[in-house]
């Protein structure tokens, strides 16, 4: 079979030639290759070099079919976006028609047309829509818009959610988003091992390590990390935290985190690819994501891939990954105070800040990128009603 995947995502040729995008979605999208016989992206691309976290495929049978980007969701944005949209309609149709199946990465401009243009041109249609899977005040109205497309039985083929399952909506298919392999969660083992040694003697004091990962905007929220750290420095708590990510709220926090006296426990590390990400949480202790509005935090399962525990604001998949407090904490996203005591609780109970990391590493090793595969498989199986090929079965 002959797959289409078409969205925004960004690519880039590297100075090989090879072609790269966020590694993350590579090292998922390889995964998807080793389903189909050829994969054809759709999508925006860029000559290079590619930016930091970003990677080359490891798949051969991909080639892409290159959009003109646009983006933006304002008024005046969407109006920007006319010229691009016959081009994308047609672009999209063509290829759908080249494939057996079209695979479309939402929310996003180029994913709202494809789901027009590739209606009735492909026999199967599968969709990913990572944003938030429901309302929420200031949601774009084009992602409400594709949220209530995709949650249409007209749309023709099973949709991933990051949301608990709907039994009036069978399409609709609950899922996750990891980034690691079986091999990285093994190799992690020492790491987690030494994260559980500082936490269960009770010798060690700290400095405690906490680390955040995220592109520093409004919504991803930082702000609240910085005041729980804040807070914590203030009670007298041996703190650190380490933020990874950058963008236009960086100048903000660093001089909110001098103001508050904690400038010297909290370090900015700016943008870093996915390998610098994983070596933060071999190395920390706590996991902190205060996002607003979240879709699948990949992040909180990469640090439980090192037995950091995540303490995180809530979302539709929140539960799952916390296990009802088992192996991680949910707070408020914007209550500083209520992230500053929850962290606390786990440095004054030793027993059961180890017993949840235990359980946050287990977890870690059921969502890795074989299982996602595998549940790629499994699913396309039940919804198309066809028979995939199987990378874990053992060739005679």
């Amino acid at each position: 079979m002959k797959l289409a995947v078409i969205g925004d995502t960004q690519h880039y040729r590297d100075e090989l030639g090879r072609l790269c995008a966020l590694e993350p979605v590579v090292n998922q999208l390889d995964r998807w290759a080793e389903l189909f016989d050829e994969v054809v992206l759709c999508a925006p691309l860029d000559p290079g070099p590619p930016p930091a976290g970003f990677a080359p495929y490891g798949a051969s049978n991909l080639r892409i079919e290159p959009l003109r980007k646009a983006g933006g969701n304002t008024l005046l944005a969407k109006l920007g976006l006319l010229p691009r949209l016959v081009p994308w309609a047609v672009s999209t149709r063509r290829v759908a028609r080249q494939v057996d199946a079209v695979h479309l990465r939402c929310p996003c401009n180029i994913g709202m047309v494809a789901i027009f243009s590739t209606w009735r041109a492909v026999r199967y249609r599968y969709a990913l829509y990572a944003g938030v899977w429901h309302s929420y005040q200031g949601e774009p109205r084009f992602f409400a818009a594709q949220r209530r497309l995709l949650g249409s039985r007209r749309f023709g083929g099973p949709v991933s959610v990051y949301a608990a399952p709907d039994p009036s909506h069978p399409h609709l298919v609950p899922f996750f988003s990891p980034s690691y392999s079986d091999a990285d969660w093994e190799l992690a083992a020492p790491g987690a091992e030494a994260t559980l040694v500082r936490i269960e003697d009770p010798a060690t004091e700290g400095p405690w390590r906490l680390v955040t990962v995220g592109r520093l905007t409004v919504n991803k929220n930082q702000e609240t990390a910085v005041r729980a750290v804040g807070e914590l420095v203030r009670r007298g708590r041996d703190v650190r935290l380490g933020i990874f990510g950058d963008g236009p709220e960086r100048a903000r926090l660093e001089a909110l985190a001098a103001e508050i006296g904690a400038g010297e426990q909290i370090e900015f590390h700016g943008s870093v690819g996915h390998p610098d990400v994983m070596a933060a949480f071999a190395d920390a202790d706590v996991n902190l994501l205060t996002t607003r509005q979240e879709g699948y935090g990949k992040v909180l399962l990469e640090g439980m891939v090192h037995g950091v525990v995540p303490v995180f604001s809530r979302s539709p998949v929140a539960d799952e990954i916390a296990g009802g407090g088992e192996r991680g904490v949910v707070v408020d996203a914007d209550d500083w105070r209520g992230l500053a005591d929850q962290v606390e609780r786990l440095l004054d109970d030793r027993d059961r800040w180890a017993g949840m990391a235990r359980a946050a590493r287990a977890f870690a090793g059921t969502v890795t990128l074989e299982n996602f595969q595998q549940r790629v498989r499994q699913m396309l199986e039940s919804q198309w009603g066809v028979s995939m090929p199987d990378p874990d079965a053992v060739a005679p």
